[in-house]
């Protein structure tokens, strides 16, 4: 005998809740956009280079100068932004007998987004009260590659401290800040997150053996003592 406290198999269909089509047709569009989202994320251009690789790949000895460490380089100012603005910075001042101090930065990043963008020393030198006196846009001819960057003059204290650089965005070199967040753009637009560079040189003016020179000079002299591979993952 059937105990009549069970349910049957019909009443039992009926407290299963079915899924109409209007909900199942949501379902799939959410999941079809998620899944597009996912495939259409841009790529990073480049990996993460760990922090003793990177400091090992930076020559010590260029031409006449050789290098030591120093935080005594004008950078952006310390706070939570600037914090993630580099996976790698580098300072060093290269001395030498018979040559001008030549002070050193390099930032690099595998990624630049729009929170995480290499600084510009038009940004950081008058953050730190050292006023730009004038800037320009040039070509720098580094022995085996010409890029675009620029050139110009901060005011420290009663001193003058001349400054090229130059800012790679992927494998482009933009020379503004506006062609910087537009080179950005176009690349996530394609699929790829660039990776980015800031490589700075500077020396005061009117110390001893000083010459306008002297920076493109020791540009070249440090490409040329750069090893392939550096070349390839950072500067170019």
């Amino acid at each position: 005998m059937e105990n009549s406290d069970t349910p049957s198999d019909a009443a039992k269909a009926e407290t299963v809740p079915a899924i109409d089509r209007r909900s199942l047709l949501i379902g799939l569009g959410l999941a079809g956009g998620a899944a597009f989202s996912y495939l259409n994320m841009p790529k990073a251009h480049a990996a993460p280079i760990p922090t003793e690789r990177f400091q090992s790949m930076i020559p010590d000895t260029v031409g006449p100068w050789r290098s030591r460490k120093t935080a005594e380089i004008v950078t952006a100012a310390p706070d939570e932004a600037s914090d993630k603005l580099y996976q790698n910075l580098e300072t060093r001042i290269y001395e030498g007998k018979g040559v001008p101090a030549i002070m050193l930065l390099i930032a690099y990043s595998s990624v630049q987004q729009n929170d995480v963008q290499v600084h510009r020393p038009e940004v950081c030198y008058p953050a730190s009260g050292f006023p730009i006196l004038w800037t320009k846009p040039v070509e720098i001819n580094l022995g085996a590659k010409t890029v675009d960057g620029r050139q110009l003059v901060a005011q420290r204290g009663g001193l003058n401290e001349r400054i090229i650089y130059w800012v790679r965005v992927g494998q482009d070199y933009p020379v503004g800040w506006m062609e910087q967040r537009w080179t950005m753009a176009l690349s996530n637009a394609s699929g790829v997150t660039p990776d980015g560079l800031l490589f700075r040189v500077s020396t005061i003016e009117g110390e001893p053996f000083y010459s306008p020179e002297i920076l493109e000079t020791f540009l070249k002299a440090f490409v040329a003592a750069s090893s392939p591979q550096f070349r390839k993952d950072v500067l170019f």
